[in-house]
């Protein structure tokens, strides 16, 4: 499965730009969500603003809980001159007790709701079999950059 790239909601850029987003914080937590390909028109509306305005997140159990996982060590820190980046561990989910169903595309809000960015994980919605692992790792230059 290919990823796409994170892309931001258009949300997002206004609350960085008011100072609604505390990065760096250690109170705030980022949270990555899975939804559905009945999400896709939500989704690539980047009009939206919070985690509760999307709808068809997958669905609870099985190794998947409402609202996804939080982000854990998430850091903001200069990554070269003129260069700061967004980045966290990876995030894996393991199906327990029976398939996670309808999986397509992955959403990092802020706790609290805040929307910031979605990847399409997948060109077709897919199912995790029982036992079997789904993880998202941020790539080499993080979640994001701003240069």
């Amino acid at each position: 499965m290919a990823a796409t790239a994170w892309s931001f909601y258009n949300s997002f850029r206004e609350y960085l730009g008011n100072g609604n987003f505390d990065l760096d914080g250690t109170l705030v937590n980022f949270n990555i969500a899975l939804h559905t390909n009945l999400a896709s028109t939500n989704v690539n509306n980047v009009a939206l603003s919070t985690q509760a305005s999307l709808l068809n997140e997958v669905a609870n159990g099985n190794g998947y809980a409402t609202g996804g996982k939080s982000l854990a060590n998430k850091t903001w820190a200069s990554a070269a001159t003129n260069k700061f980046r967004f980045d966290a561990d990876a995030l894996i989910w393991t199906a327990t007790g029976g398939d996670i169903a309808d999986i397509k595309y992955a959403v990092i809000y802020q706790s609290g709701g805040k929307l910031v960015c979605f990847s399409k994980l997948t060109t077709s919605q897919f199912t995790l079999a029982q036992n079997n692992t789904l993880t998202i790792t941020p790539s080499a230059t993080g979640i994001f950059e701003l240069t």
